[in-house]
């Protein structure tokens, strides 16, 4: 008899099945049609929780009752497992339709509302790379300017593998931008990437900045790779002087040759 892996059986949790309930089927799918005592004896799950989880099974339509020699259950066929995916599938399409339509009614209700500087905080690299996700999804048909500083030292906590799928994704939402950075191999390697991202980089010698620092909107990122933080800051304000201190830099800069 074949066996199934730890994460196999992991992909029936992601149907919304537990734990118990995913021993339960596969070992009646393996073994036939079981009472409850039975598949407690052969799952070691006391007979209490098995009534709760196994009638739950029935509704889902993953376990049939037979009658012939008392309650018993056996396990339906595993296509069914396609059908439930299906409708998970169908109920997701449906709820990303009606999103659609109460998301910009729920930003619209905060741009209305909203009149304080919002600051959030972001620990940790993959929060890090959450608050770069939220950047993308704030990000359209707009220019983004970016203090990135020392490529070098960024480098050593996300790769340019990610930047890459980074910047595929910014420039498919229309968007373009200038970035500052330290003179090295690595950053002139990396302005040759310009106009497949539609980016412009220029270079300060003096400019080995350990933060990231990004400007779009009314937004300021400013990003601490090495103390894995992130502070995200909604500003017209500080967007705005952010912007001038850009531009005055950027005067100041290289062209790479």
């Amino acid at each position: 008899m074949k066996s199934i892996s730890d994460s196999q059986l992991k992909q029936l949790q992601k149907l919304g099945l537990s734990k118990v309930q995913t021993q339960l089927y596969v070992t009646s799918l393996q073994s036939g049609v079981l009472s409850v005592l039975e598949l407690s004896k052969l799952t070691k799950v006391n007979r209490q929780q098995i009534y709760a989880e196994a009638e739950k099974l029935v509704e889902l339509g993953l376990y049939d009752i037979t009658r012939k020699q008392g309650r018993k259950y056996i396990a339906a066929d595993p296509s069914k497992l396609l059908v439930i995916a299906k409708g998970k599938a169908q109920e997701i399409d449906n709820a990303i339709s009606e999103l659609n339509i109460l998301v910009p009614l729920l930003e619209d209700i905060t741009s209305k509302k909203q009149s304080k500087v919002i600051v959030k905080y972001y620990e940790g690299l993959d929060k890090i790379k959450e608050a770069y996700n939220n950047e993308l999804d704030k990000s359209k048909n707009t220019e983004g300017l970016c203090f990135a500083g020392s490529l070098d030292h960024i480098y050593e906590y996300f790769p340019s593998s990610y930047w890459d799928k980074w910047n595929r994704k910014y420039v498919e939402a229309k968007n373009n931008s200038k970035m500052i950075v330290h003179y090295s191999d690595i950053a002139k390697q990396a302005a040759n990437d310009d106009a497949k991202f539609h980016r412009e980089t220029r270079f300060l010698n003096q400019f080995p900045l350990k933060v990231n620092i990004d400007i779009f909107h009314n937004i300021v990122l400013i990003v601490s790779f090495e103390e894995e933080t992130a502070i995200w800051i909604e500003s017209p304000v500080l967007a705005s002087s952010y912007r001038i201190l850009f531009d005055t830099l950027w005067k100041q800069s290289q062209a790479f040759r």
